[in-house]
């Protein structure tokens, strides 16, 4: 199920790059995968796991998400499972 995608995005300034269906930036579950805010690929898969797994709904959820992510995400929280965690700790509504 895809609740948030490229065209949900805010920001424009993301790398676009290929990757495999099963390759674990952009499929399965959220782990200890590198993540890269930059790559708009791996920001959009991590959105929707989040969107998800919490059980958001509106794409303007995915925006503060992406916010966060884009904006505020410390450079030193750069695994997938680590962001989740962060973004969990960060969110406000």
């Amino acid at each position: 199920m895809i609740l948030f995608s490229r065209r949900n995005l805010h920001y424009s300034d993301y790398k676009w790059s290929n990757y495999a269906a099963n390759d674990p930036h952009v499929n399965g579950k959220p782990d200890e995968t590198s993540f890269n805010k930059e790559e708009g690929n791996e920001v959009v898969y991590l959105i929707n796991k989040l969107m998800i797994l919490w059980d958001y709904r509106f794409a303007n959820t995915g925006n503060k998400m992406e916010k966060l992510i884009h904006d505020k995400l410390p450079d030193d929280v750069n695994q997938q499972a680590a962001v989740l965690i962060w973004i969990k700790e960060n969110l406000k509504f």
